[in-house]
């Protein structure tokens, strides 16, 4: 069955204890398409996968077990020597790196202005989900796009997710395809004569004219009797299938790092739970083989965002998603052992509510009430999310803390909701939530970062206080100097109440370079925080390390 979750270098690596650097150089191997197999794309094998198979084997892990009770975390493995993500066909830094403007932000990707209508949409495929279809067609330019609609109960929900949450991915430096608004009405769009259709019962038929048309008599429509559809712009090269969240493409030369410690693989659950994003899963990605700067790359894409904020496909959100995995031992376990008179999180927000969905169906149920950042739960229990350390929670938190209100409000205004006031509440719930993830991760990581040494002098940034999250008043940023080394000796101690450290220009003379290591103590705390490394020598800055 045909789905919709269709749609180079790496830098030096780190790995190994708290402040280890180590370089990893990749090789750059021309690829032709036929080295690069399809991954098989089935959500029931991946539903068993992860939440039997996969779940068994960590339970058996004596390994995940120790590291969990002496809390040693596992570096990622992709970062380079100043502790970020280099750019790669997973990943390319955007907003983070130069700030994109409002309409930027809410342009998103773009390759063209969306399909083309000086003629009939042909159909040339179609599934039924449920009672909702989706289609596949194609424009006047002959190019193919894939449409998605909403529920009729709720028009603007899962489209406006959709073309939403695509444009945070896209900005925050992910590859999405083209998301745009369709609105149409029925003489623009027919099947062709070829078109075959999924049905809900499993079987494939001829699309007819007249089905088609019994398919559109379930969709919503509005005040102008249009349809209105989320239409993804097919990327071009060959597809692949999807990538996996744990493993490598071994087939690929240049994905040399397992994508579990991957850190952009790894923050996803971070950024999955900015944007309630619970169906995030390696079903809805997409390799596609393409040739750029003359030679075969094979890109990494995110798609099909319609479960995001508070939408799915068929309505509100439960109240349970976001809380709970589709297969949760943890939660079952403890119900069985309290006789379930424990009353949970989201049962507790659900009784709040008075089990209806508070505001507008397009909205859906998107709320902050009892929202926990370290304990969102995606549909699937991946282990490549929980495996998140500190370290990359603050690389996820900077990214987030990037976003100004105003560009929230610009993402947010891709959606094309037609009450303004629908637009408004999904952006003021997306500005808490933004702060209440930034908050948490800088509160228990490093939140030191943009590091520079000149004239005997090392500034940085504290981004908690930068940000709003924390008061410079009353904090210390205390230092230990070590010459270089792994077992370097200790050879002084500072401490200042601005981000600011006089060094000793004999640290850094010719020939010579330090180990700062430097921790922040805050007023409302008795002991100073994690710790973020600096090398240093007289050429300034060499690498920078936050503590896992």
């Amino acid at each position: 069955m045909r789905k919709s979750r269709v749609l180079k270098k790496i830098g030096l690596g780190i790995g190994g204890g708290l402040l280890c650097f180590a370089a990893v150089a990749p090789v750059l191997l021309a690829r032709e398409a036929g080295e690069i197999k399809t991954n098989p794309e089935t959500f029931y094998s991946e539903f068993f996968e992860q939440s039997f198979y996969d779940e068994g084997v960590n339970l058996l892990d004596f390994g995940r077990w120790g590291r969990k009770i002496f809390r040693q975390e596992i570096p990622s493995a992709n970062v380079n020597v100043f502790d970020e993500v280099p750019d790669s066909s997973f990943f390319t830094n955007r907003h983070g790196r130069k700030r994109l403007s409002a309409e930027e932000i809410e342009k998103g990707y773009r390759e063209n202005n969306g399909p083309d209508l000086s003629q009939p949409l042909r159909v040339i495929e179609a599934e039924q989900r449920g009672i909702y279809p989706r289609f596949w067609v194609k424009d006047a330019q002959d190019e193919e796009y894939l449409l998605e609609f909403d529920p009729q109960i709720a028009l603007d929900l899962s489209t406006g997710a959709e073309l939403v949450a695509s444009r945070f991915y896209y900005a925050l430096g992910y590859h999405v395809p083209q998301y745009t608004p369709l609105f149409f009405n029925p003489d623009q769009i027919q099947a062709v004569s070829a078109a075959m259709t999924w049905e809900d019962t499993g079987f494939k038929k001829p699309l007819t004219q007249k089905r088609l048309m019994e398919y559109l008599l379930v969709l919503p429509q509005n005040a102008q009797g249009l349809y209105r559809a989320s239409a993804q712009k097919i990327p071009q090269g060959e597809k692949k299938g999807p990538f996996s969240f744990e493993k490598r493409r071994k087939d690929d030369p240049e994905d040399i790092v397992n994508h579990r410690d991957r850190r952009e693989i790894r923050a996803l659950g971070i950024f999955a739970s900015w944007l309630n994003h619970f169906d995030l899963c390696e079903t809805s990605t997409q390799d596609f083989l393409v040739h750029e700067g003359g030679q075969n790359v094979l890109k990494h894409y995110l798609m099909d965002f319609n479960g995001a904020l508070g939408a799915t496909r068929e309505g509100p959100k439960d109240p349970m998603l976001g809380h709970e995995h589709a297969v949760d031992y943890g939660e079952t376990l403890k119900t069985m052992f309290l006789l379930g008179f424990r009353e949970k999180p989201w049962q507790k927000k659900w009784r709040e509510d008075k089990e209806i969905v508070p505001g507008s169906p397009a909205v859906g149920y998107f709320t902050n009430q009892y929202f926990d950042p370290a304990g969102y739960k995606t549909f699937f229990p991946y282990e490549s999310l929980r495996m998140a350390t500190r370290a990359d929670g603050f690389w996820a938190a900077k990214l987030l803390a990037d976003f100004s209100d105003a560009d929230i409000r610009a993402a947010v205004k891709a959606g094309e909701y037609e009450n303004p006031e629908d637009a408004e509440a999904i952006a003021k719930t997306l500005i808490e939530r933004r702060d209440i993830i930034v908050r948490h991760w800088f509160s228990c990581s490093s939140p030191l970062d943009q590091f520079e040494s000149s004239g005997g002098r090392l500034s940085f940034k504290d981004l908690a206080v930068e940000k709003g999250f924390e008061s410079g008043d009353g904090t210390l940023y205390r230092a230990e100097i070590f010459t270089q080394g792994k077992k370097g000796k200790k050879i002084a101690e500072l401490e200042a109440r601005e981000p600011l450290l006089a060094l000793d220009p004999s640290w850094t003379a010719a020939g010579s370079g330090v180990r700062v290591i430097l921790r922040t103590l805050r007023p409302s705390s008795k002991k100073p925080g994690p710790a973020v490394e600096i090398l240093l020598n007289a050429d300034g800055v060499q690498g920078i390390r936050h503590e896992d």
